[in-house]
């Protein structure tokens, strides 16, 4: 997959940002995939959580 020129610019000026960038994004697709397969959680210090 290539990047576009400014992209790949603005990624080499801003490696750490690109990174946590980068990580921010896959938590998030992590956390939504994984409330659209789990089942609502009712406990003690929780709220319920639906997917």
């Amino acid at each position: 997959m290539a990047f576009c020129q400014p992209c790949r610019a603005l990624v080499s000026r801003h490696p750490k940002a690109a990174r946590w960038a980068a990580f921010i994004i896959g938590m998030s697709i992590f956390f939504t995939l994984l409330g659209l397969v789990s089942e609502p959680v009712n406990g003690i210090g929780f709220c319920k959580i639906y997917p």
